[in-house]
């Protein structure tokens, strides 16, 4: 395989514009320490939403609507939900086991993390599974619609050594988001795995970008590359594509994609790093929605919106909205945990408003593409 280098970068281009007005966004995460209830409560929304986008870029239809039904419905029976939506469920929870590793430090970019995120993305399921999941390929593959031919089975362990080489080597900042566009388009063309090979690209480039302070587990929407690839389907392919042959040009030609999608991404998501902007022009129109499309009752809607407001809220702290006697308040409150509307904190009684998997995901979805937050790939 073609050595990994850096390509020649003019200082005047487009592209360290980008670099400078992302390196911001990196200081911005290192300084911030936001424990916000509702932010992290979208955040969390925005990590499900990115495995959702991950598989619809393999061909994967399910919407968001479908996967929230179908996980409710898999933990009541106990029963395994659908294929095509336990794909995006084993992505949240690849997303979700770097996030906990990453919380103990750095995580180490190594074949065994690799293995690891391919096993947890492919495991079981029927259409895009992988008849040996968390193992290299043994036999040759090819790229739909693609012309480039990914190398023999038997240099796949050599050009992984490589790319880890690259991937874990120390570089200096304006050099760090190119070294994680390089990578992830070595990673695809090396093609390690039999199947899953795009899914476990998008989850390594969100390691790296971890790894490199460019995003936050306080923030309400993380940098994720997901969002930039989902945008335009094609382009990504395209820039992929033009990418194959290595050359200087093609390379950075993809890396200015990756940067300048990433930066454009920030921009349209800045907004949601203040938390009444979230309660007023998010969560407040989609419980007006859900309430009247009937899923919501008056209360729950008030409810929702006042703990919305305060961030988290104890039971006395909504005598206002839920009127009559302590026990009658914490009854309704109870079964508003219950249908996942809500969560109690631990500690004294506190609750604070749940958006992940319940009546008003939708709705909260919705919203975001009015407030043009979401990709193109998530629009039906």
């Amino acid at each position: 395989m073609q050595p990994m280098v850096f390509p020649e970068v003019d200082f005047a281009s487009a592209l360290v514009t980008d670099l400078f007005a992302l390196e911001r966004v990196r200081v911005d995460f290192r300084t911030e320490h936001l424990e916000d209830p509702l932010g992290l409560e979208l955040r969390r929304l925005f990590q499900g939403l990115t495995s959702v986008m991950s598989a619809r870029i393999e061909g994967n239809r399910t919407t968001v609507a479908d996967v929230v039904a179908e996980a409710r419905r898999a933990a009541a029976t106990g029963q395994p939900a659908a294929d095509a939506v336990r794909e995006i469920l084993q992505l949240e929870q690849a997303t979700d086991y770097m996030d906990e590793l990453a919380a103990h430090g750095r995580l180490s970019l190594t074949h065994g993390l690799i293995r690891e995120l391919h096993q947890l993305a492919v495991q079981g399921l029927e259409r895009e599974g992988d008849e040996h999941p968390g193992s290299y390929r043994t036999i040759p593959v090819g790229i739909a619609g693609a012309s480039h031919v990914p190398p023999a089975p038997g240099s796949v362990q050599a050009d992984m050594d490589q790319l880890l080489e690259f991937a874990n080597k120390e570089v200096p900042a304006q050099h760090q988001l190119l070294q994680i566009a390089l990578v992830h388009h070595r990673f695809v063309w090396i093609h390690p795995f039999a199947n899953g090979n795009g899914r476990v690209s998008r989850l390594l480039t969100y390691a790296m970008l971890s790894n490199q302070g460019y995003t936050s587990r306080s923030a309400a929407r993380p940098l994720n590359p997901t969002a930039v690839f989902g945008a335009d389907r094609q382009s990504y392919y395209d820039h992929l594509a033009g990418a194959d042959s290595l050359s200087p040009e093609g390379v950075l030609a993809w890396a200015g994609y990756v940067i300048h999608g990433l930066k454009d991404d920030m921009d349209r998501v800045s907004r949601l790093a203040a938390p009444r902007f979230i309660s007023e022009e998010v969560v407040g129109p989609s419980v007006n929605a859900a309430l009247a499309a009937g899923e919501l009752t008056e209360t729950e809607a008030d409810v929702i919106y006042a703990v919305a407001r305060q961030g988290k809220a104890k039971a006395g702290d909504l005598e206002d909205v839920i009127k009559g006697s302590p026990s009658n308040r914490s009854h309704r409150l109870r079964r508003m945990v219950e249908s996942g509307l809500l969560q109690k904190m631990s500690g004294p009684g506190r609750y604070v408003v749940s958006l992940h998997r319940n009546v008003l995901t939708k709705h909260v979805v919705r919203r975001l593409n009015q407030l043009d937050m979401l990709p193109a790939i998530l629009r039906d």
